[in-house]
C-alpha cells in the first residue's frame, strides 16, 4: 500500500527512531529522521515534510520547544504535529495541545493507533488547505494559492493583474506570483487570455526572458509563478526624459533582441514590447535585461481564440509602441515586436518617443504610426552613430518586410556600437 506524504520522525533514541520509520514505510509513507530538536527544524526548513512525529522528552531542545518554533511559521493545518510521549503526566499533554500539537500518542506505541491518527491528521490537513479565492478582490497578503504559494507583499500591478512577492511554503523559496485581474468573477475571456500567457511563457527558455516556474487556473483565480527579480524596469530610467547614452542603450537592447528571437523561433509574438516590460535585473554588480509579460502573446500556429483578445474595447497592447499593422488589421508576427523595440530604442537614445499625441489618445497615435516618419534620431542626439540611427530607423519601417528580424537587429546593434555589446 502506498500513501501520499512524507513523515518526519524525531527521537533521540536511534532504535526507536529506526523501528518506527521502518513500520511507517511498510505502511506506504516516505520518512525522514532527526535525532534532535535542532536537526528537526533544519529538516522542516528544507521542505517536503507533511507531518511530524515529535518526541516530547529529548535532551537539549525538547519537543515542546520545537513545537513552539514550528508554530511561529506553520499552522496546525499546514504542518500537523503528533507528539510522542512516555510521560503519564496529563499536564505535558495539555501543554503540547495548547501549543498547537494536533494529537498525541503514548509509549509503548500502539502502532495501529499511530497509523489512524496520522491518517486523520493528514486528512484534516488536506481538507483545511486554503482554497483559491473566487475573485481577485479576495486575494491579498497572506493568501496561500494552490496550497503552495503564500503572498508576502505586493510589488507591482498592470492591466492584466497584480504581482506579489511570495514564498513556496514547502521549499521556502522566494518567487514572484502574478495574479490575474479578471475584472469580473469567472471572466472567461480573461482566464482564456491568462491561460495563453502561461502556455506562451513556459515555452520561452532564454537567460534574458523571465523564467516561468508554474501556472494554474483554480477556483476561479489564475496565477503565474515566476523567478523573483531584483532591480527595476526600464521605464524607471526613462522617466526623466533624457537619453540613456549609446553604450547603455545597446547593452540593454541586444539581449532583448536575443530573447525575442528565441520566442519567435518558438512561434510566440510578445505584442507588447515596451520599457515597462524590460526589467533590469541586478545580479551582484551585473545588470541582466529580462523580457517580462507574455500576457498578450499570440501563439502562432495554435488554435484560434474563441474571442478577440481586446482590452477595454481597444486593441491589446500599448499604442505608443504598437506597429502600424496592429492598428489596421490587428494581425502581426515577430516584426511587430521589432517595431516595439525600435520605438523603445528611439526613446532610450533621444529621451522622447518618435510619435506623441495629446494625452496619448489612441487614434491620434495610430495616425502618426501609420502615416508619419519619425524625426531624425541624430538631430535629437548627435552622439548616436550613423549606423545605429540606420538600425533604429529600419526597425521603425512602416512595412513589416522592410524591418529586420529580432536576430538581425541584434547583429546590427552590436556592429553599430561594438564597445557596448562586447
Amino acid at each position: 500500500m502506498e500513501r501520499a506524504g512524507t513523515l518526519l520522525v524525531v527521537d533521540d533514541d536511534a532504535d526507536n527512531r529506526d523501528l518506527l520509520s521502518r513500520r511507517l514505510e511498510h505502511e506506504g509513507w516516505s520518512t525522514r529522521q532527526a535525532e534532535s530538536g535542532e536537526q528537526a527544524l533544519e529538516v522542516v526548513r528544507a521542505g517536503g515534510v507533511d507531518l511530524v512525529l515529535l518526541d516530547l522528552m529529548m535532551p537539549g531542545m525538547g519537543g515542546l520547544d520545537v513545537l513552539k518554533v514550528l508554530r511561529r511559521t506553520r499552522s496546525a493545518a499546514e504542518l500537523p504535529v503528533i507528539m510522542v510521549t512516555a510521560s503519564s503526566d496529563s499536564e505535558d499533554v495539555v501543554e503540547a495541545l495548547g501549543q498547537g500539537a494536533n494529537d498525541y500518542v503514548t509509549k509503548p506505541i500502539d502502532f495501529p493507533v499511530v497509523v489512524a491518527r496520522i491518517d486523520a491528521a493528514l486528512r484534516t490537513r488536506r481538507e483545511a488547505s486554503t482554497p483559491a479565492p473566487a475573485t481577485l478582490a479576495e486575494v491579498g497578503i497572506g493568501t496561500v494559492l494552490g496550497d503552495r504559494y503564500r503572498l508576502e507583499s505586493r510589488i507591482g500591478s498592470g492591466n492584466h493583474g497584480a504581482v506579489y512577492r511570495a514564498r513556496h511554503v514547502e521549499l521556502d523559496r522566494a518567487v514572484a506570483v502574478k495574479v490575474l485581474r479578471t475584472g469580473a468573477p469567472g471572466s472567461g475571456d480573461a482566464l482564456h487570455r491568462f491561460r495563453r500567457e502561461g502556455i506562451a511563457a513556459c515555452r520561452v527558455r532564454h537567460p534574458h526572458a523571465v523564467a516561468v516556474l508554474d501556472f494554474a487556473v483554480a477556483g476561479g483565480v489564475a496565477y503565474l509563478v515566476m523567478e523573483l527579480l531584483e532591480g527595476h524596469s526600464l521605464d524607471v530610467e526613462l522617466a526623466p526624459a533624457t537619453p540613456l547614452g549609446v553604450q547603455r542603450s545597446v547593452t540593454i537592447a541586444v539581449p532583448v533582441c536575443e530573447a525575442l528571437a528565441e520566442a519567435h523561433r518558438a512561434g510566440i509574438v510578445h505584442r507588447d514590447v515596451k520599457p515597462a516590460n524590460i526589467f533590469l535585473h541586478r545580479m551582484g554588480d551585473v545588470t541582466v535585461p529580462k523580457v517580462l509579460d507574455f500576457g498578450i502573446a499570440r501563439i502562432l500556429g495554435g488554435a484560434a481564440p474563441r474571442h478577440a483578445l481586446t482590452l477595454d474595447g481597444w486593441i491589446v497592447g500599448t499604442p505608443a509602441y504598437m506597429a502600424p499593422e496592429r492598428f489596421e488589421s490587428g494581425a502581426c508576427d515577430g516584426k511587430a515586436d521589432v517595431y516595439g523595440l525600435g520605438v523603445t530604442l528611439f526613446q532610450m537614445l533621444s529621451g522622447r518617443l518618435p510619435f506623441e499625441a495629446v494625452d496619448g489618445e489612441p487614434m491620434a497615435l495610430a495616425r502618426k504610426h501609420l502615416g508619419e516618419l519619425p524625426p531624425p534620431l541624430r538631430a535629437l542626439n548627435p552622439e548616436v552613430p550613423l549606423s545605429l540611427e540606420e538600425a533604429v530607423m529600419r526597425a521603425l519601417a512602416k512595412q513589416p518586410p522592410k524591418r529586420p528580424s529580432a536576430a538581425e537587429l541584434a547583429i546590427l546593434l552590436a556592429a553599430s556600437a561594438p564597445a557596448a555589446s562586447g
